[in-house]
């Protein structure tokens, strides 16, 4: 599986740079990789040396073996910067990967009501999408909907959320 850390926006410069926006612009991870996978939106994918990596504001300044120049580096524009999930750094004990959830088993008390279906991120906060009996959910990723995340166990804990909005199960 491959984790998109952020796309190539454009080049930058004459010598192949490429200017990069990160989709977490609280991480350093960018600037310390040495190779990553370029993925279109196909789903083609192209695994790159990268020469060098560097912060800029509001972006990483990145090159690559075998891009020299700026026409070089616009053939890279649009392309999503991965790297493989395991390839991630360990989460510290109380914080988990986004990724790391789909596919989770979701309890509320001591019943199955579902299983996280994807993560949806918004501009204000992140939810998960767990399918009910009665439809789909969004649950805020953040407490009283969630009450524990525990990877080793498979779940997802979560509260009280008869108040999260119902879509229909035909609709997504």
């Amino acid at each position: 599986m491959l984790v998109e850390l952020g796309v190539i926006t454009r080049p930058q410069g004459v010598r192949g740079e490429v200017r990069v926006h990160p989709f977490n612009p609280d991480s350093d991870l960018l600037a310390k990789l040495e190779e990553v996978v370029l993925v279109d939106e196909s789903g083609t994918t192209r695994t790159m040396k990268v020469r060098a990596s560097r912060r800029a504001p509001k972006a990483f300044l990145m090159s690559f073996e075998g891009i020299a120049t700026r026409d070089d580096a616009e053939t890279l524009r649009g392309l999503f910067v991965s790297i493989p999930r395991e390839a991630l750094p360990p989460a510290d004990d109380d914080e988990f990967y986004l990724v790391d959830l789909p596919g989770l088993a979701v309890v509320q008390g001591e019943t199955r009501v579902g299983e996280v279906l994807r993560v949806l991120e918004y501009p204000s906060m992140e939810c998960i999408e767990v399918e009910f009996e009665d439809g789909l959910r969004e649950i805020p990723l953040i407490e009283p909907w969630i009450l524990e995340v525990d990877l080793d166990e498979g779940v997802v804990r979560i509260g009280d959320c008869s108040d999260v909005p119902v879509k229909p199960k035909d609709r997504r």
